[in-house]
């Protein structure tokens, strides 16, 4: 049996491994099924030949006025200004092995099971980054939103997530906000409003919702337990559609899925390869700190590499920071 799951992996092709993955993840990642990650062929177009870093034009508004119309006198033109976008690919990979004795005890088909992991493995790492940037820009001593996108209510008289919490944080984007789409907290944080919608009937669960997903004033709910609290204070996001891009493409020279065999040993081994850009909309990665040729996920947490370059409303992302009643000790 382990000769026939070695034939079987071998005659798997990078281009089909990639395929895989995508569709993958596709059907498995709450952030690209809820649109906060977006497929951007933009960036497909450059990740194909390669290099450390994408780099896409922003234009920023053009400055028009009114102006009347006068005999002789010329019409004055605003100007137009541009930016860019610059985000570093990141180059990733993973391996992993079984023996041909394993195998074959255990009766079971270790290649099933290798590409289901390494297809959990691409989510999660995904979603890991995603997270790692999102940190930098809301740290609190310097990230680069932290001063423009976040609402903290934690000190509050009534510290505990509400309706109106999350509207007051929404309007952070004034007539923007009803790009926001999508919210993602914490499972305690879910239990807490769903604790409170015995009143409020806010939180639609996807049992009783049209759309086939849990709902929250009419967001999207993304349950992620990474989004841990800090001395009690839990940090729930709300994301505009398409708040971050991703490539789906792979750089023409990349080898994303390799196979190796010790035959003495019986010892089967896979590898994968592969390049990610997952970059928040608005913001430019500056480079300012990187500790290896593409950066790691630290890298990406520091907040020194991320500034805005888009105007603030035009950032989707929000970060409401607050705590649940559970945490609150009732006074007698």
């Amino acid at each position: 049996m382990a000769n026939e799951i070695t034939k079987v992996l071998n005659m798997i092709t990078p281009e089909q491994y990639t395929e895989y993955t995508n569709y993958f993840a596709e059907n498995h990642s709450a952030f690209i099924q809820s649109g906060i990650l977006v497929d951007t062929p933009q960036l497909d177009q450059v990740i194909v030949n390669g290099g450390l870093f994408v780099t896409m034009p922003e234009f920023q508004e053009t400055n028009l006025t009114d102006q009347v119309l006068q005999e002789d006198k010329a019409i004055e033109t605003g100007k137009t200004s541009a930016t860019k976008q610059v985000a570093p690919v990141l180059y990733r990979g993973t391996g992993a092995s079984y023996t041909d004795l394993s195998s074959i005890i255990s009766g079971a088909q270790p290649a099933t099971q290798l590409l289901n992991d390494f297809g959990n493995y691409t989510v999660r790492s995904d979603q890991a980054i995603l997270q790692a940037i999102v940190n930098a820009l809301f740290d609190k001593t310097s990230g680069t939103l932290k001063d423009t996108h976040v609402s903290d209510q934690s000190g509050a008289q009534n510290p505990v997530i509400s309706p109106e919490m999350v509207i007051d944080a929404q309007s952070i984007l004034g007539t923007s906000r009803s790009k926001l789409s999508v919210i993602a907290m914490h499972s305690k944080v879910k239990a807490e409003l769903q604790k409170q919608n015995v009143q409020t009937k806010h939180y639609i669960p996807a049992s009783e919702s049209q759309v086939g997903f849990d709902s929250y004033l009419g967001m999207r709910v993304v349950e992620d337990d990474t989004l841990l609290p800090v001395d009690g204070v839990y940090p729930t996001y709300i994301y505009a559609t398409g708040s971050f891009g991703r490539n789906k493409a792979t750089p023409n020279d990349l080898i994303t899925f390799e196979t190796d065999r010790e035959a003495a040993k019986g010892n089967n081994m896979l590898y994968v390869r592969r390049s990610r850009v997952i970059h928040p909309l608005g913001i430019q990665f500056t480079s300012a700190n990187i500790s290896a040729q593409t950066p790691t996920n630290e890298d990406l947490a520091n907040p020194a590499n991320w500034k805005k370059i888009r105007e603030d409303k035009k950032i989707g992302i929000i970060c409401l920071k607050h705590r649940i009643s559970a945490d609150i000790p009732v006074v007698p």
